[in-house]
């Protein structure tokens, strides 16, 4: 339990940190902030450290110029008092009135001296003017009474002036006792500044730590989500979002990239549904030139010049369709997106567009006897041509392909309740109500197996529902009443969903 608690403390001082700084507005200003905050420990311990050692300084300056002064202060104290003792001498000796006032002018400067403010004490200066008066009362006693045999007036002033110096020498030793005190309370002072900045040191420490982990954790988090979010769109998974959480400009530039995983994820979708299109459109001309050429082999035509030559010529016109097919294919694999087919909205006479699309798919119903029977109304839409033939195009062919050898196809176009209505229909096996749920899903085939030249890859079926449902229309698989599969497709008329 002990352990956990710094862990706890540091995950709520983290806490603590996010609701106080927020999200900055740019990477820049979290480095500056981060800077600020994981320097200002040590700059306050610097800043600690540099007062402690100017006051040091400060008060040992003021320690020696007390010192110097003490000094100074003793030696001029001294020296009066010789000067004072020599006057006093010379006067009794000589009785010289010159002495005399020599004596009371070093006396006025003697009273005067204090040392130094706050080096000398109140009673080294008692002691220092109650010996002057002393003398110079027993001076004026002994210059009153020097011719009195009784009086030995050398010997009292000897003892004055002993007196004085011991006074003196009193003071310089007072000066000297609180320079010393002085000292030894600048070394207190250095030792608390010393513990005081290794308090410091070790509280900036953890501080430093943990702000050093926090900011690092807050640049580092949303560099490595970019980085990771680019990794993922060079790999091609547009399935996720980028989302990034920081700075406000990493959020930005996380928006754009997201922006850049939707406008990549809309051009793979484009690019492999222009794919199946044109690999799918691809099947159909090459199944009609394959017949064609089976039935110019065919040795029952081979005396009908008519009908080969009729058969030659829907072989051209699908080998032309299948080189245009093919050109498409070659400039969207060399120009990209800009390459594919751009869809043409116009009003489509659809009679007519099932005829012609029923006419590609004519060698391969002959060659299996299968009849194609077109029920067709005059029946016109504003859509895109080449979406439109695509449904029609792979309902007949996915028809053809389940249809049994001299079967029946029907067509019929028609109109109700304001919606256009094609079915197809034919007499193979029919479709089960579990393949009614998946048939329109991309790569499922059904359990039955289907003939034609060219194998199926299952993808009819799913691009009719996708064209249809961009037409904005409904696609549908039940049961034939002939008992084989009805493919239902219903579009409205009017306000048509294009892309």
């Amino acid at each position: 339990m002990n352990r956990a608690a710094p862990q706890f403390g540091i995950r709520d001082a983290k806490d603590s940190l996010s609701r106080l700084f927020g999200r900055p507005k740019s990477l820049l200003r979290l480095v500056l902030i981060g800077f600020a905050l994981v320097s200002a420990p040590l700059i306050l311990a610097l800043g600690v450290a540099a007062w402690s050692v100017d006051r040091i300084a400060d008060e040992g300056q003021v320690a020696v110029y007390e010192a110097i002064g003490v000094t100074q202060e003793s030696a001029r104290m001294a020296r009066l008092a010789t000067d004072m003792e020599r006057a006093a001498r010379q006067y009794l000796i000589f009785d010289d009135p010159t002495s005399l006032q020599d004596y009371r002018s070093w006396r006025r400067e003697l009273a005067a001296a204090g040392g130094l403010p706050g080096s000398i004490g109140p009673a080294e200066a008692d002691w220092i003017h109650r010996g002057v008066r002393i003398v110079e009362a027993t001076l004026l006693a002994t210059l009153l009474l020097k011719e009195q045999p009784e009086i030995d007036a050398h010997h009292n002033i000897h003892q004055l002036i002993m007196a004085l110096h011991r006074s003196v020498g009193a003071v310089s030793s007072a000066g000297y006792e609180r320079i010393d005190h002085e000292v030894e309370q600048m070394a207190d002072f250095s030792a608390q500044a010393r513990e005081v900045l290794i308090w410091h040191l070790l509280a900036a420490i953890p501080v430093t730590v943990i702000f050093s982990i926090y900011f690092s954790r807050r640049i580092h988090r949303p560099i490595y989500a970019l980085g990771d979010s680019i990794r993922r769109l060079g790999a091609s998974r547009f399935d996720e979002p980028v989302a990034v959480s920081g700075p406000r400009d990493l959020e930005n530039l996380g928006s754009e990239l997201d922006w850049l995983r939707r406008h990549l994820s809309d051009l793979q979708t484009q690019r492999q549904r222009f794919l199946r299109h044109i690999s799918h459109e691809l099947k159909t001309p090459l199944a009609a030139i394959l017949e064609g050429t089976e039935l110019l082999r065919d040795a029952q035509i081979a005396g009908n010049p008519g009908q080969s030559r009729e058969i030659a010529d829907i072989v051209r016109e699908n080998g032309h369709e299948l080189r245009r097919q093919i050109d498409n294919l070659l400039r969207f694999t060399r120009h990209g997106e800009s390459a594919s087919p751009e869809e043409e909205v116009k009003v489509i006479d659809i009679a007519d567009l099932i005829r012609e699309v029923a006419d590609r798919h004519l060698l391969s119903a002959q060659r299996r006897s299968i009849e194609i029977d077109l029920d067709l109304e005059e029946q016109s839409l504003e859509a895109d041509k080449r979406q439109l033939a695509t449904v029609v195009d792979n309902l007949l062919a996915n028809a053809l392909r389940f249809s049994p050898d001299e079967g029946r196809i029907s067509v019929t176009l028609k109109e109700k309740n304001d919606l256009i209505e094609l079915c197809v229909s034919d007499q193979g096996e029919g479709i089960t109500q579990q393949e009614r749920q998946t048939i329109f899903e991309p790569f499922r085939q059904g359990e039955t197996t289907g003939k034609g030249s060219v194998k199926g890859s299952g993808l009819g079926l799913s691009l009719v529902r996708e064209c249809v449902t961009e037409l904005g229309g409904q696609v549908s698989a039940q049961t034939a009443p002939e008992g084989g599969a009805l493919l239902q497709v219903v579009l409205p008329k009017r306000e048509l969903k294009h892309r």
